[in-house]
């Protein structure tokens, strides 16, 4: 067996299916059929079991895919460390942002690894975090910043920087009777209340800060009049100015044009964490390169 078989058998085990495996590698499907038959014949036993939909793990194939996993784990920490022996720290790092994410991080982050890390470029991708997730775990990009929850139990991740959703009225609509304080913060509060005849501009459902606003109101009893689900943060920052529906955003992500105009903390035993999270693959070599950025990004953890 050869690190192409390795690899084949993980794709394999990852798909759960040949003809799937065969197309995200872009090799034949009788070529992948043909090397689970020569890795079984070399261990002598059954890797996968075959079905109508698919393929399943046996035990000693699970035995064999960890192994598999460790030996191109190794390979690749063999070519990183040979590529950063040539290049000492010249390199480059692609790292996943969402375009809201992008918009907050980048101008923190980038000026201040640059000043410590000039001969280093980091490669911002612009995707959704569904996207992002998937692109780690192919080993497509080294490092991904985004909002909780993360879904893939084989990401490792940690706190960038703590947020919540806030409140956004119109500024057209009687919310001020809504308005209170808590003797032990000095934000404005917003009965949840408001929200129960009042026109909505949201991200859409399968967006995570949906799904964060979508908790809210299910703790507090409430369902929505989603007026128009948008794509991007910035679109509904854009509609809130020009008061087409109230909202909910991430404070951080906030205009100053909302900003200098009203924003309002969500009661206590309704609000729900959004934390940015930096996410890297389980177990992943990453590039000297990555790891100055990593941590760089777990210096500034908390800070912003």
């Amino acid at each position: 067996m050869n690190l192409r078989d390795l690899k084949y058998l993980t794709v394999i085990a990852e798909e759960q299916n040949i003809t799937r495996a065969a197309s995200r590698l872009f090799v034949a499907q009788p070529a992948l059929s043909q090397c689970v038959q020569k890795i079984e014949k070399e261990l002598g036993a059954a890797v996968f079991v075959r079905a109508q939909n698919g393929v399943t793990v046996t035990r000693e194939g699970q035995r064999f895919v960890e192994f598999a996993r460790r030996m191109i784990a190794e390979h690749e920490r063999l070519l990183n460390d040979i590529s950063d022996l040539k290049n000492a720290i010249i390199g480059e790092v692609r790292v996943g942002l969402t375009e809201a994410q992008a918009a907050y991080i980048l101008p923190y982050v980038l000026p201040q690894f640059s000043l410590r890390h000039p001969q280093i470029n980091v490669m911002p991708v612009d995707m959704f975090s569904d996207e992002l997730e998937a692109a780690l775990l192919r080993g497509e990009l080294e490092l991904g910043i985004l909002r909780a929850p993360v879904k893939s139990p084989d990401l490792e991740t940690f706190e960038l920087s703590a947020d919540e959703m806030v409140v956004i009225p119109r500024s057209t609509t009687r919310y001020q009777k809504y308005i209170y304080y808590r003797e032990d913060d000095t934000r404005p509060y917003l009965n949840l209340e408001f929200f129960r005849n009042e026109p909505l501009v949201l991200t859409q459902k399968a967006l995570r800060s949906r799904q964060v606003c979508d908790q809210i109101f299910q703790k507090a009893g409430i369902d929505p009049v989603v007026r128009l689900s948008c794509q991007y943060i910035n679109t509904i920052n854009a509609l809130a100015q020009v008061d087409y529906g109230s909202t909910m955003l991430p404070s951080k992500l906030v205009s100053e044009t909302l900003r200098r105009r009203g924003v309002f903390a969500i009661e206590r035993q309704y609000s729900v964490p959004y934390p940015l999270l930096v996410a890297v693959r389980r177990n992943a070599v990453i590039s000297a390169a990555a790891q100055r950025l990593l941590d760089l990004l777990r210096e500034l953890a908390g800070t912003f």
